[in-house]
Formats: structure tokens, sequence, C-alpha cells
């Protein structure tokens, strides 16, 4: 049978040995390619566990050798030589150097808060760690009782609190103690829940058992408490290191600061080297020295400008968006102050602040080289008092910039630098035969969605997009020449207020028109489609060619299907502001004037002789009223010559309208009637 184990290979696998050169060359950590007798000589210099700890932490390698038995020494000759005095031995409560250094230097969790805290213990012995005077002034209540006569107590009493856990001092938990006072001669302090079990263990068993079950914690206690005594005075100390070097090394920064022309504020806060440095300092209990400051004082200088530079333009960001921010508040109060001025219309806010007056207004009114805030007179204020000279010159810019646009769309409509000594004139511009339409992007603005065009107010408020709206937020590329006049919305309205007898020039023509009604018929529709005035520039975009009449009021209403609401199409197609009132619209059922419609009224014009009829004149006819038949029906039932006409006793059915929700409405305008934008003259309301 044959052996079915593999054979090993003959040739060993090479494996390279590296060198603390090698570690070098390829890059590795140089720390790490030194002898452990220089690492040990370096960690023994460092004077302090904490620095040794860190380093064990960095790697396995580092923590591995370090906490050998034989590594001991550097972990002992660290601790005898830390400040402000030798730390005592660990033996007593037989932890080794390296545990001691955690337990001592090592953040933890706070026990009120639970939250991780650099803040040495408060009492060692109980393993306590509070994180601030709030945490001190409430766990300590509820939590440890102190027992000021000792004597006093019970035997059994007595006797278990010997073996049990105490604080080093009371000054632990109540810092208004004399922290001087700390055991055997000061009250002791334990906590409640041990003292309770301890007792509770007396209660249930004999008290020898219990004496003898805890003599070797009650034979280490008094060893142990002095050890803990001593490394309590020991942080005590320390403590009071720390708050003095930090002290004098502020006192050099202050005098540093004068002498080299800096803040103290703004060397800890502004310059990361430096509070790095004074960090550092403190941290290892060093007192800072001007060859510290030399020696990286032109990266402080470098940061600080930096800093400087950075608070600069925060400070004129900020005074400029502060100044916008007041322009645009009185932006908006020119707006609510004059909602529909024809005369005087204003700009859009973004030509409104490249006005000069405003431009000047929105600059920064910080002084130049200085990121301190300054109290001046505000932009708003200047604005909105009376006589003001900045209020006189904002009117006579915008008075300027108006003055230019009439000129320029004034000539547009053929009335070039047209001028008059009539104050009761209005301006071609202003009028209500004046239209205009973007030339660059050919949109209009949300008020003027059904006119499809704007007047001389909306002109002058247009933002334009730019071509396929690339435009940037707040820029304005808003330019005269760029808008082109209306024809059909001019010849509709020229044809208007001739046929309603009303005089464009007068500043009463807006009101004169809209006082005429929905009379207004337009005779390029094939049904009696009738409106008010103001739908006129909207509808006439629908025709090539708009004609209009005007019938009396009693003959509209003859004719139209239904009263025609005035602006019900701006109600349920627009953007309402009041939801509830949106959701009952939503219920609304709508009926279409164009299917649902009366014959328009002859014209009163002559009509052309119809040509003599040929023999073939009945296929004709046959087929014009099979293509149209709605037509035929149509005049049929006007000249009466329809079979209900013909046959005596037959009664005509009359024909319900469709009923529309709003969407199914707009859908069936869109794809029968070729209607885009639905408009009051389009629809009736059936029912609510």
């Amino acid at each position: 049978m044959a052996n079915s184990t593999p054979r090993r290979p003959k040739k060993r696998n090479r494996t390279s040995k590296h060198k603390a050169s090698d570690a070098i060359a390829n890059g590795t950590p140089t720390f790490l390619g030194l002898p452990f007798e220089l690492i040990a000589e370096i960690l023994i210099y460092t004077a302090c566990p904490r620095d040794v700890l860190a380093v064990a932490r960095c790697n396995k390698y580092l923590c591995t050798t370090l906490l050998r038995a034989d590594s001991a020494f550097i972990w002992r000759a660290t601790r005898q030589s830390c400040l402000p005095s030798p730390l005592p031995d660990p033996q007593p409560i037989r932890l080794s150097e390296s545990a001691f250094a955690a337990l001592v230097f090592d953040p933890g969790e706070c026990i009120a808060c639970h939250k991780i805290t650099t803040v040495m213990y408060a009492s060692w012995s109980l393993r306590v760690r509070l994180c601030s005077s709030a945490c001190k002034a409430t766990w300590p209540q509820s939590h440890v009782r102190r027992v000021t006569d000792f004597d006093a107590l019970q035997r059994n009493t007595r006797k278990t609190l010997e073996w049990i856990p105490l604080a080093e001092s009371p000054a632990c938990f109540w810092p208004n103690e004399d922290p001087r006072l700390m055991w055997p001669d000061a009250n002791k302090v334990y906590f409640i829940s041990d003292m309770k079990a301890a007792l509770d263990e007396y209660s249930r068993d004999n008290a020898t058992v219990v004496d003898q079950r805890h003599k070797a914690e009650r034979d280490r206690a008094v060893n142990k408490m002095s050890f803990y005594v001593e490394l309590h005075r020991w942080k005590l100390e320390r403590l009071t290191l720390e708050r003095e070097v930090r002290k004098q090394n502020e006192d050099f920064g202050k005098d540093l600061a004068v002498k080299e022309g800096y803040e103290h504020s703004s060397l800890l806060g502004a310059s990361p080297t430096y509070n790095a440095l004074f960090a550092h300092r403190n941290k290892n209990l060093e007192l800072l020295t001007r060859q510290d400051y030399d020696l990286a004082a032109a990266q402080i200088d470098e940061e600080l400008i930096y800093v400087q530079g950075r608070g600069e333009r925060r400070t004129d960001e900020s005074s400029t968006a502060t100044n916008r921010n007041e322009v645009q508040r009185h932006y908006d109060r020119l707006i609510t102050e004059t909602p529909h001025s024809k005369s005087a219309p204003l700009p859009s806010f973004s030509v409104f602040c490249t006005l000069p007056i405003v431009d000047l207004l929105q600059m920064s009114s910080a002084p130049p080289g200085t990121s301190k805030k300054t109290n001046v007179r505000g932009v708003e204020q200047e604005l909105t008092e009376s006589n003001t000279r900045i209020k006189q010159m904002l009117t006579a810019d915008l008075a300027r910039w108006r003055k230019v646009a009439e000129e320029a769309l004034g000539a547009g409509l053929g009335f070039p630098q047209w001028k008059t000594a009539r104050t009761n004139r209005l301006h071609p511009v202003a009028r209500v035969t004046g239209r205009w339409k973007c030339g660059t992007c050919d949109k209009v603005a949300r008020a003027y969605r059904w006119d499809e065009c704007l007047d001389f107010e909306g002109v002058c408020k247009h933002e334009c997009g730019g071509v396929k709206g690339k435009r940037k937020k707040g820029e304005s590329n808003w330019k005269v020449e760029q808008f082109i006049k209306d024809e059909k919305a001019i010849n509709a309205m020229n044809k208007l207020v001739e046929l309603c007898s009303v005089n464009s020039e007068d500043p009463g023509s807006f009101r004169a028109l809209e006082a005429i009604g929905p009379r207004i018929l337009c005779q390029s529709c094939p049904g009696a489609i009738f409106m008010r005035p103001s739908n006129v520039v909207g509808h006439c975009h629908r025709h090539e060619d708009m004609k209009i009449s005007l019938l009396p009021q009693s003959d509209a209403d003859a004719l139209v299907v239904a009263p025609i609401e005035e602006g019900l199409a701006s109600k349920v197609l627009g953007y309402p502001e009041d939801l509830k009132a949106k959701r009952e619209q939503e219920t609304w059922v709508y009926g279409c004037r164009h299917c649902h419609v009366r014959p328009p009224p002859p014209d009163p014009e002559p009509r052309a002789e119809p040509a003599p009829i040929q023999a073939d004149a009945p296929a004709s006819v046959d087929a014009d009223a099979d293509a149209n038949p709605g037509a035929a029906e149509q005049t049929d039932a006007i000249e009466g010559k329809g079979d209900a006409a013909k046959k005596p006793g037959v009664q005509t059915q009359t024909k319900q309208p469709k009923r529309f929700k709003l969407n199914g409405l707009r859908s069936h305008l869109k794809e029968k009637h070729s209607i885009e934008l639905p408009n009051d003259e389009d629809m009736y309301r059936i029912s609510s």
C-alpha cells in the first residue's frame, strides 16, 4: 500500500533576517530599529510612566517588550523620577509597574455621568472618578456615607468597617472639607452598598465565621490605606504643581504677546503651533521659554496672518450680507407700498442691486484690515428715514433707470423720443397696448402666466433665466434690448380699445376696460366664446389674427352657457396659500364651454353671394355635412330645418353637458381643443 503522507521538501525555504539598518532603509519607523538599550534610556529620560505607557500601546512589539519582567526597571525608574515627587511603590496593592501606571494616568468613566474623562480618581481606594463639580455635588449624597464617631458604633459595626474599603479623605467627595485631613485621623467615608452588604453578612452568619472569612482583608487594610493615602497626597501635590505651571506659562504668553505685538487670546486660539506647545508644556509640567518660541516664531506668525485674514474676510462678508439683507427688506417695502404701479414700476431685485447708490450701500462698512465689527448707522435706517440724502439719490437712480427703459421700449413700439408736457397722458410703454416678450428665454413670471406676455411693469421685474435656464443665482443679466414687442397682443389690444371707445393714453383706461365686463366675443373661435377685456391678451395668442366684437350685456348673457366666474382659472390652477381651500376645490365639477356652446350671432357684415349650384352639388353638400356633422346639426337647429322641426309632435332631447374633474378638464381641453392652459372663457363650474 502506497504511503499517502506527502513527502517533506528537501530544500529549506529561504528566510530573511531583518536588521535595524534594513528597517531604516525600508522606511520602517526609526524608533523600532534602535537597540532596546537605547529605547530604554530614552524612555527613562521621559521621567513619567504616562509616556512609557503611551509608547507601549503603539504596537504589539513595543507592548510585548515593555511588559516583560526584565523591562520593569524602565517603569520603576520613571515612577521614581515622576514630578512633583516619586510615586509610591505599588507592592501593597499587588499591582505591576505597568498596571499601576495605567491606574494613575489612564482616563476613565465618570461614575456619575458615565462620560470618559482624564481626571484622576477622586478616591483611589474606592475607585471613584468624578469629572466635574456638578457630579461631586450630586452623586455622593446617595452613594457614600460619612462616619463621624467611629468609636461610638456597635462592636460588630466597627469590626465590619475594619475590612471594607473606605475613602482616603472626606475631601474626596466634599471639596469644602480640609484636604490635609486624611485617614486615619479624618472622618471615614464608605460606600453605602458595601456597609449594607457587610452588615447583612454579619446578620446571616456567625461573627467568628465572618471575621475568619475576611481576616486577610483586615490584615492588608492598613498597608493598603497607607499606600492610597500616600498616592492621594501625591495627587494633590501634582494638581497644585499643574496649576502653578499653567499660571506661569500663561504669564509668559501674555508678556510674549505684548513684546511681539500679538493678542494673547489670538496667540492661544489662532495659532495651532503655539497652542500645541502650550498644552505640551503644561502636560509635562514644564515651563515655556523664549527658545521654545523662537524655534516656531515663523510658523506662529504665518498662522496668525492666515487667521487674521480669514477673520477680515468673514467680517467683510458678514457686513456685506447684513447690508444686502437690509437692502432686500427696503426693496420688499417698496414693492408693498407700490404693488401695481403702472407709471413707476420697480426693477427686479437683481437689477435693483446694480443701481449706483444701492451698489454702494451693499459694500462692507467694516474698516479694511480689521476683523472686528463696528457700530455704524444701518443701511435700513438710512433708507427708511424721510428726506435723507441717500433716499433722494435712490429715487433719482430709479427714475434714471426707468427713463432709459421707457425710451428703448418706446422706440420699439414706434414712439422714439416720445415726450409730452401733459401729466394726464400715459407713456406709450405704460398703456394697455404695450406688450412684450423676452427674446432670450421667452418666459414670463407667474403673475403673467395667462397673458403669455409682459406689460411694462412685468418687463421691469423680469428675471431672465438665460438660454436653457443657465444663470447664476443673484446675477443680473437684464437688458432692455432683449425684449421684443408682442405683435398679436398689441394688435388685439388696439382693436379692443378702438371697439370699446377707450383712450389708451388716459390713465383711467385700465379701469374703463375692466368696467366693460364679459362682453367681448371672439369671432375667431367656432363657438360663442365671451371674455373680459383682461383675458383678451392671453386669448389672442391662440389665433393668428384675432377678431373680436362687443355685444350688449343682455345678448352676451343669453349666449353664454353659464356666467363667467372672474378669476376661476387662476383660483383652481394657480398656487393658493390656503391648503384647505385647495382641498375643497378638488371636489368641484367643471364643464367645457367649447363643447357646450351656443353658436355665435350672425355676422352683421354682408356676406358674399354663394356660387351657383352645379349638378354634383348635393354630393359636395353631403361630404361637407359628413366632414363636420356638428356644424350641420347646429345649422339645422338654428334654421329650424332639422327632423324635429319638420315633424310636428316630436320633442328634441337636450344633450346634457359632460362633467369633468379639474385634471380631466385640462386633458380634454388639451386633446380636443388644443388649449394648453385653460382660462375663464374655457371653463365653468357646475357644482361645488
